[in-house]
C-alpha cells in the first residue's frame, strides 16, 4: 500500500532515481526486489546491477532477496522461476530464456564494477544500491554510476537505505538536493 504511488511513478517514467528509506519491516526491500524482476520481464534488453558497499555481504542479503522475490513473484506466474538460474561463482542470476543477467557486486572493489560487460544487445537498466548509507559518499556514488549507466535511454535507479543519525551523513545532505 505504501508503494503504489511511487510504483505507477515508475511505470510511467516520471523519474530515473528513487530513494527509499526506513527502517526493518518497512518493506522496502521487498518493493525493490520485486518492482526489479518486473522491470526485467517486462524488458528483455535490461540487465541488473545490485550494489552493496562490502562484497561479501552481498550473498546473504541482496541475492537472497532477489531470490524472494523471484519465488513470490512464481507464485502468481511461474515461469518467472524457471527462467532465472541463480549460480554463486559468480555470483549472478541469468535468465536463460532472454540472456539477461542480474549482477551482484561490491564496490569495495570498483574495477569489478567497471568491468561488468552485459551480453549483446543489453545493457544496465536497473541499479539497486542496499545499505546505500556504508557508501563512502556522492563522488564514489557517481563514478559507479557513470560507470554502469550506458547503453540504454531508459533506466532505474534504486537507492536503498536506513536513515542515518547524522544530518551531516551525505545521505542526509544529499536526498535534500531536488532533482
Amino acid at each position: 500500500k505504501a508503494f503504489v504511488d511511487v510504483n505507477r511513478d515508475i511505470d510511467e517514467r516520471k523519474h530515473y532515481e528513487y530513494w527509499f528509506e526506513g527502517g526493518r519491516g518497512s518493506v522496502k526491500s521487498s518493493f525493490w526486489s520485486e518492482k526489479l524482476i518486473e522491470l526485467l520481464e517486462n524488458d528483455e534488453r535490461k540487465c541488473a546491477l545490485l550494489i552493496r558497499k562490502v562484497g561479501n555481504t552481498l550473498k546473504d542479503s541482496v541475492y537472497s532477496q532477489t531470490q524472494w522475490a523471484i519465488d513470490k513473484l512464481a507464485e502468481t506466474y511461474p515461469h518467472i522461476s524457471n527462467n532465472w538460474k541463480a549460480t554463486k561463482s559468480p555470483l549472478e542470476m541469468v535468465n536463460t530464456k532472454t540472456g539477461q543477467v542480474i549482477y551482484f557486486r561490491g564496490a569495495d572493489d570498483p574495477v569489478k564494477i567497471k568491468s561488468i560487460k552485459p551480453p549483446k544487445d543489453k545493457y544496465i537498466g536497473v541499479v539497486v544500491y542496499e545499505e546505500f548509507d556504508q557508501m563512502n559518499g556522492m563522488n564514489e556514488v557517481g563514478t559507479i554510476d557513470r560507470s554502469v549507466i550506458r547503453g540504454g535511454d531508459d533506466y532505474v535507479m534504486f537507492r536503498i537505505y536506513n536513515t542515518p543519525t547524522s544530518s551531516q551523513h551525505f545521505v542526509n545532505k544529499e536526498k535534500r538536493v531536488p532533482k
